[in-house]
């Protein structure tokens, strides 16, 4: 298993701010900027960034920031509840 100190830079701070529409490399920080600027629908982040508007697939992370959850899903993601990693997570807030 990799520690942090052996990932890289560049690899830390992409994690930071992930790619959510993979079919136009739309970032999270784009997605939330324009949530910030008012947009409250998946359709109008699509019109505004291009992300959703290719495969589809990244809807239910666009989803998810809507819901001002983090847009990484899965037993690793931070439970919005609790804090903690979803794995320890007993809350069932998820």
């Amino acid at each position: 298993m990799e520690k942090i100190f052996d990932i890289s830079t560049a690899t830390r701070l992409s994690k930071a701010d992930p790619v959510i529409c993979h079919c136009f490399q739309v970032k999270a920080s784009s997605i939330l900027i324009e949530i910030a600027h008012g947009a409250t629908e998946v359709d109008q982040l699509s019109k505004k960034t291009s992300a959703g508007q290719g495969c589809g697939s990244c809807q239910c992370h666009i989803k998810r920031l809507l819901a001002g959850l983090p847009a990484e899903c899965g037993p690793c993601a931070q439970c919005p509840g609790c804090g903690y990693v979803q794995v320890r997570c007993q809350c069932q807030a998820a």
